[in-house]
């Protein structure tokens, strides 16, 4: 027992349990350093993540705006062309009663030959190429492919309009 007592051996034993209360010490100073660490890296982290979810909502917030505008110049367009749709049709409807008191074009079984209509030579019976002389089938044909033709136009009217809407919307 004598020997636990010497002094040299007490004070290898005071500076070993110095040195583990020392080392107990930075452990511990290390570990709450450690979470101070983490809780920094953690605020800059939802930081970013708010500041990233903040520019993406202005972002949506003006791609909505530009839609909005987008599909209300969209909408003008569309009510545009449906007006001129709407006006061709109401031309197209005169156009065929008008059409109805036209001769239907004599068949050619029935001993005659059909003949040309706006043929011959130019006079008062016959009106050269203004229409005038036209079977009904032969009006009713060119009135409806006039018609087709105008509602192609007005497509491409409206569609190059909304082109050109886009253009100026996105170049903004």
């Amino acid at each position: 027992m004598m020997m636990f007592l010497s002094p040299i051996l007490m004070r290898a034993v005071a500076v070993a349990a110095a040195l583990a209360a020392l080392a107990l010490a930075y452990h511990l100073w290390a570990g709450h350093q450690q979470d101070i660490g983490r809780a920094e890296v953690r605020a800059e982290w939802q930081a970013d993540r708010l500041n990233i979810a903040e520019q993406n909502r202005l972002l949506l917030m003006a791609n909505a705006r530009k839609t909005d505008e987008l599909q209300a110049k969209a909408d003008k367009q569309r009510g545009i062309a449906n007006a001129e749709n709407h006006a061709l049709s109401i031309r197209v409807s005169e156009l065929a009663g008008r059409l109805r008191d036209r001769p239907n074009r004599p068949d050619a079984g029935s001993g005659g030959v059909a003949t040309a209509t706006g043929t011959g030579a130019a006079g008062s019976g016959n009106a050269s190429c203004t229409g005038a002389g036209l079977y009904k089938p032969d009006g009713e044909f060119l009135a409806g492919l006039a018609a087709s033709a105008d509602r192609l136009r007005i497509a491409l009217k409206s569609c190059r309009a909304g082109r050109q809407a886009d253009i100026e919307t996105v170049n903004k």
